[in-house]
């Protein structure tokens, strides 16, 4: 009886152990620091890669901007990682490079996008299973004194 009490002890060890999240972060942790210490219109990109490195993603278009993001994901047990954190702070710049707008984004301020679910036909043949079973018939193996030369790399011209 204590042998099986002791089994059980373990097992439900185990169970609690397995219930406990794997924690993940990712990114820069620490958002408050950039809320804090950015000072509009004095500010400059040097002095905000020095303080805080280099940005996670910039802008390709429009305003000069610098995303510094962070996520926290957590696994629990065999399902998906669920993100339960998520911090972005966005900084722009003016054309000589100093700091016109700072703004937070949180998880609350993203949005769900939905794929496209639609196929794009292509022109073209489309071969049967015939036609792909006997289209390849008398291709190979030709008689090589009637064969035309090959112009392959490294073929025999």
């Amino acid at each position: 009886m204590k042998n099986m009490q002791g089994i059980s002890a373990v097992l439900l060890t185990f169970l609690l152990l397995a219930c406990s999240p794997i924690v993940n972060h990712r990114g820069h942790t620490e958002k408050d620091k950039f809320t804090n210490n950015i000072t509009v219109g004095t500010d400059t990109k040097s002095s905000i890669k020095e303080r805080f490195g280099s940005p996670s993603s910039t802008s390709n278009y429009g305003d000069d901007t610098w995303y510094y993001m962070s996520v926290r994901k957590e696994t629990r047990g065999f399902f998906r990682p669920e993100i339960t954190q998520q911090d972005i702070t966005q900084v722009t710049f003016n054309a000589e490079g100093v700091v016109t707008e700072v703004k937070q984004y949180t998880k609350a301020d993203s949005a769900q996008v939905v794929a496209v679910e639609q196929v794009t036909p292509t022109e073209g043949h489309t071969l049967g299973f015939m036609e792909q079973v006997f289209g390849n018939i008398g291709r190979f193996n030709k008689d090589r004194a009637t064969a035309a030369p090959s112009r392959r790399p490294g073929g025999r011209y």
